[in-house]
This record gives structure tokens, C-alpha cells and sequence, in this order.
């Protein structure tokens, strides 16, 4: 059974092709090989399988199955409520904050003595909303009709009650002049007498002298119509942008990070790499009990509390690491700071730390580089050892003595392709192999 399927994997960084085409299947178990010139795409094809590099196409399969977070109704519904809240934001925005602020809280607080009541602030906002004329306290106790922008002022009132009595009025007007503002032919009647403006039920509204007066009347209140009309548009387009931009980002997002280096941690592949990357200022211990952090079960409260059972799987994890040191033979020197350690031991070590996430797949970049013949032969053991535990090794090596030793099969890449794939013997033997190392001159 297949551990690895890697299928016409293909990986390209603007104009230039690193990897083309190129398939890999490495069975359970199996120790499979990696080798080629320096440049040829070997570390690309580790960095996609490991989430590092985004194929550009392709197909990579773990124990059957695709290597990416997969699509759930909590994906769904983040993507939702982002896509909302960046909506009703956007809304916001298009239908002017600081007129909302103006008409909604500020008018809440005018006139003396006046409390914030957040009832009469949400009526606001509604009027805003639809356009309606707003009442505003103003000093010596008389009240002004205003727009719900509070941009306009239409007329002054004694008291609240003639002043719901002159909005009423100018409600009306508004509504009498975008009517008679349309063009003829969606007019059924009109509400000009003359030089009388009458409200639907026949009542006269306003006076004019002249043909001009009216006219300019009209056109002040159909712009008064259309503002609010065109608040409401706007909002609404902003909304239904701001769902869709927030949604689409979101998911966008959640795409990108379908494949992160973490989901594939999580589903059993490890690895180390061609540079190491330890923790210089931490203990070899430290270094390894970092890898075994997920498999603590515990919030942070428990954590902070060092609950019992949080303490109890510490010293759990601490025996575990202790044991895979020992298993590396560093154990005795577990207290030592990571950039203490000889070259060929902080191998040992980023091994080991691979070997705490629990993989099925580790994948091994150069393990031997820097290694002498005697510390070559040793890595030889570790990896047989390693595959002993029931672990899957991929190896990317340019030490043919540790390729050629322990290889189960051996994939050889040139320029970014696959030019050979077989047995120790077979490959050793391969013409296009030998080519690519020594040059074809020599092979002839």
C-alpha cells in the first residue's frame, strides 16, 4: 500500500520551472530516495509535500487521501460572519458615519436637560434610514424640522406639537414633488393647482407666487428625496459588496492556509532540513519537548494553573523525549544547549525533534552533509532504525554511500524532472544517471 502519492507535481516561481511533472509513490515503510545534481528540485519537491510551496499543479496524496484542510460548516459560517461584519461596516461607511453619528447620538443629547435614550437613537437611525424628516430641540424651547442628515433645515416650530404637525407637511411635499418631478408619462394626476402645491388627500400644502417659486420648490424637495434614496442605494450596494469582498477573502484565506506546513505536521509527515533549524539557545531536551507540545491535552487555564494532569503529562513527555534521544544517543547530553552540540549530533538531534511529532512519513534533507565517513556509516544505522520503528523515510542525500546503503528505491531528478526511478543497482547502472552527474563527454 502507497504511504506517498505525489502525481505530476509541477512548481514554478513566476517564469521559472523548479519542478515539472514529476510522480513519486513511496510505500509503508519503504526508504525511498532522492537524489540528483545540486539545483535539480530535489528540497522543492520536500518543500511542497510539506506545505512549504504551494504546487502549482499537481496532485499529493497521504494514506489515500488529499493533504489539505478540508471544507466544513465552521469554514461556512466564519466566511459568513466576516463577510457580514465587513458588510455592515462597508454599509456604514457608504451611508457617512459622521452624519449617522450627527443624526442618531448628538441629536439625542440636544436641548437642555435631554437624557441619551437609546430607543429614540435606533428611531433615528431608522429615519435615517428611510429618509423621514427629523425633530431637533433647539433653545428657548422651540424645535426645528430637519433632514436625517441634519444637513437641511426646513422650518422652525414653537412647540413638539406643531413642530410633528410641520413634518408631517414637509413628509408630504417631498413625497407630492418626486412625484410630479417623474416625467409624464408615469404621472397618473398631478398635485399642482396652478400655483398650489395639494397633498394626495386634496390639502393644500404651499402657496407660490410665481411659476419659478414653484418650480424651485419642488426641485429642492425631489433633491431632498433623492439623497435619502441614494443613501439607501449606496448602502445597499456597499453591503452586498462588503458580504461578498469579506467572504471571498476570508475564503481565499482559509485556501491559502489549506496546505500550511502545521495541517501537514498534523496528518503524520515531519521532516528535517538541508540547513538546520534548531533552537540554538535551547537545551537538546527543550528542543524535542517543543515538537511534543500538541500532543499535550489542556487549555491554557490549566496550563497556567499547572493542574495535576498537566504535570503528570509533562513528566510523560519529558520520559518520551528522554527516549528518543537515548534512541538517537544524545540522552546523556540532553542538558546541553542545541549550539553546543557537534555538527553530526545537532543532525541527530532535528532527527529526533521529527521523530516527537509522531510521523508515519519523515522526510530526512541531506542528513549527511558535513558528516565524515564514520558519522555517514552511523546515520546509515539510524535510518534503518528509524524505518525499524515503522516509519516511512523519504532522503534527499548526495552521499551515494548512504543512497546506495540503505535505499529501498531511488528517484533521480535533472533540470526539475524525473529522468530515472528504480533499485540501488538499476539506478547505479543508469546511463541518463551517470550523464547527469559526470556529463555525457564521460559516459561516451
Amino acid at each position: 500500500m502507497s504511504r506517498l502519492d505525489v502525481e505530476k507535481l509541477t512548481v514554478r516561481f513566476g517564469g521559472l520551472t523548479a519542478v515539472e511533472n514529476v510522480d513519486a509513490s513511496v510505500a509503508s515503510r519503504e526508504i525511498y530516495s532522492i537524489i540528483g545534481p545540486n539545483g535539480a528540485g530535489k528540497t522543492t519537491v520536500f518543500n511542497a509535500i510539506t506545505g512549504i510551496y504551494e504546487p502549482t499543479t499537481g496532485k499529493i496524496e497521504f494514506g489515500g487521501r488529499d493533504l489539505a484542510r478540508p471544507f466544513t460548516w465552521k469554514v461556512g459560517l466564519a466566511a459568513a460572519l466576516v463577510g457580514l461584519a465587513t458588510g455592515i461596516a462597508a454599509a456604514l461607511f457608504a451611508v457617512n458615519v459622521d452624519a449617522l453619528w450627527r443624526a442618531t447620538i448628538r441629536r439625542n443629547y440636544a436641548g437642555p436637560g435631554a437624557t441619551f435614550s437609546p430607543s429614540a437613537a435606533w428611531a433615528d437611525v431608522g429615519n435615517y434610514w428611510r429618509g423621514q424628516l427629523a425633530l431637533e430641540p433647539i433653545r428657548g424651547g422651540r424645535w426645528a424640522i430637519r433632514t436625517a442628515d441634519a444637513r437641511r433645515t426646513l422650518a422652525f416650530a414653537p412647540n413638539r406639537a406643531e413642530a410633528e404637525k410641520l413634518r408631517e407637511r414637509y413628509q408630504e411635499l417631498i413625497a407630492v414633488a418626486h412625484y410630479e418631478r417623474k416625467p409624464n408619462h408615469l404621472r397618473s394626476t398631478t398635485y399642482i393647482d396652478g400655483l398650489v402645491l395639494k397633498s394626495r388627500a386634496g390639502k393644500v400644502l404651499d402657496r407660490f407666487d410665481t411659476e419659478e417659486d414653484l418650480q424651485l420648490a419642488l426641485a429642492r424637495y425631489e433633491g431632498i428625496y433623492r439623497e435619502s434614496a441614494a443613501r439607501r442605494r449606496n448602502a445597499w450596494l456597499a453591503l452586498i459588496a462588503g458580504i461578498i469582498a469579506g467572504a471571498a477573502g476570508t475564503l481565499t484565506v482559509w485556501s491559502r492556509a489549506r496546505r500550511t506546513p502545521e495541517v501537514i505536521a498534523r496528518a503524520g509527515i515531519a521532516r528535517t532540513f538541508q540547513n538546520i533549524r534548531l533552537f540554538r539557545n535551547m537545551t537538546v531536551l527543550d528542543n524535542v519537548l517543543v515538537a511534543m507540545d500538541r500532543q499535550l491535552k489542556g487549555g491554557v487555564v490549566r496550563m497556567a494553573l499547572q493542574t495535576p494532569g498537566i504535570r503528570r503529562q509533562e513528566r510523560d513527555a519529558c520520559s518520551s523525549a528522554t527516549k528518543l534521544l537515548d534512541f538517537v544517543g544524545l540522552a546523556d547530553r540532553r542538558h546541553v544547549l542545541a549550539k553546543n552540540l557537534p555538527y553530526g549530533d545537532q543532525r541527530r538531534l532535528e532527527i529526533a525533534r521529527a521523530l516527537a511529532t509522531q510521523p508515519q512519513l519523515v522526510l530526512l534533507d541531506e542528513p549527511a552533509a558535513g558528516m565524515n565517513p564514520a558519522e555517514s556509516l552511523e546515520l546509515n544505522t539510524l535510518i534503518e532504525a528509524i524505518r525499524g520503528r515503522g516509519h516511512t523515510v523519504m532522503l534527499i542525500e548526495h552521499h551515494m554511500s548512504v543512497v546506495m546503503g540503505i535505499s529501498d528505491r531511488i528517484a533521480v531528478l535533472e533540470y526539475g524532472r524525473k529522468i530515472a526511478e528504480g533499485t540501488p543497482e538499476a539506478i547505479r547502472a543508469n546511463l541518463k544517471v551517470i550523464a547527469a552527474y559526470l556529463g555525457s563527454e564521460e559516459v561516451t
